[in-house]
């Protein structure tokens, strides 16, 4: 081969590995916008198995927790998503705010009366869906998220969002309370603390209720694969967050989390343990020592505890 003839193939070559590169490093966005085709946003049929709680009407479950505390459930949605209000004397917390397929306002009216705050665990299209819908919407403090909010309202982002899962385009809301990790908030009688607990993505954030026992966690853990494989993902971050937690947590905490299990034996409130926890953060310090062994190409999912894996991105992407 001539000389030319080498430089034409070292070119092809050189090409063909930036392409390659570029197109291993946009995975997470890529795999997004393959997820997000042929998913249908119509409703599952009434559930036939056991059910915990009531039926608010023929799509969200409604189940007390204690005398303070209500998980609203959305077990007809594709997601099988959960919100969950937290009640003091004096104000109420919406923890997450629903998918939007149905109005879950008349359904938190029925349990209170007292002034609400919604806030989201983080801001993909299912945890959003009644932004703006109550007496005040309250998001984390991050310096990213502030800088961006224009005379107090927040334009979310395409792969913020992630609504292109159901042909949604990103919301505008109005912001009225900026909460701080660490923050302690008083609803009267009640204590939580606002915790940063990225991961699954970066503006994540769990409430606690030291004196229940009780982490209000969203996507950061539930039963199921655990996605964080999407744009804003981080591995490192989710075992940092895992360890503050665990580092915090009474032992007989209660997580309380987002999403159904696949085809669970009774239809309630998604729970896990600390022993859930402390198992994640096993797995990720043996994924990041390069110990664990995945399964699939991507997400290269990891066992964790019984019904949680972990789905990770590929190693250059799993900052």
């Amino acid at each position: 081969m001539g000389t030319r003839g080498a430089l034409r193939w070292a070119a092809i070559a050189a090409t063909v590995g930036v392409v390659a590169l570029g197109g291993a490093l946009a995975a997470p966005y890529l795999y997004a916008e393959h997820w997000a085709r042929g998913h249908p946003a119509e409703l599952s049929p009434l559930p036939t198995r056991p059910v915990r709680g009531r039926w608010f009407d023929d799509y969200y479950l409604v189940e007390t927790l204690d005398a303070a505390t209500y998980a609203i459930g959305e077990p007809r949605s594709d997601q099988g998503n959960y919100s969950y209000l937290i009640v003091g004397s004096a104000r109420a917390v919406l923890f997450d705010a629903g998918t939007g397929k149905r109005d879950i306002v008349p359904v938190v009216r029925s349990l209170t009366r007292l002034p609400v705050t919604v806030v989201p665990s983080h801001l993909h299209f299912d945890h959003v869906g009644a932004l703006g819908r109550f007496d005040r919407t309250a998001l984390l403090d991050s310096g990213d998220l502030r800088a961006r909010a224009s005379d107090g309202t927040l334009q979310l982002g395409r792969y913020e969002f992630m609504g292109l899962y159901d042909g949604l385009e990103p919301p505008r809301f109005r912001v009225e309370e900026w909460w701080r990790p660490g923050q302690s908030l008083d609803l009267g009688g009640r204590q939580l603390t606002v915790l940063h607990t990225p991961g699954h993505t970066p503006t994540s954030l769990s409430l606690y209720d030291a004196e229940r026992r009780q982490l209000f966690c969203g996507d950061f853990m539930y039963p199921g694969l655990l996605y964080a494989f999407l744009p804003g993902a981080s591995r490192s971050a989710y075992r940092e967050s895992a360890a503050r937690l665990l580092a915090l947590l009474d032992s007989r905490t209660t997580l309380f989390t987002a999403h159904l299990a696949d085809d669970p034996p009774e239809i309630a409130a998604p729970r896990l343990q600390v022993a859930d926890l402390r198992a994640l953060h096993e797995a990720l310090t043996e994924i990041a020592r390069g110990r664990a062994r995945a399964q699939g190409f991507y997400p290269r999912i990891f066992p964790v505890r019984g019904v949680v894996r972990y789905g990770d991105a590929f190693p250059w992407n799993a900052r």
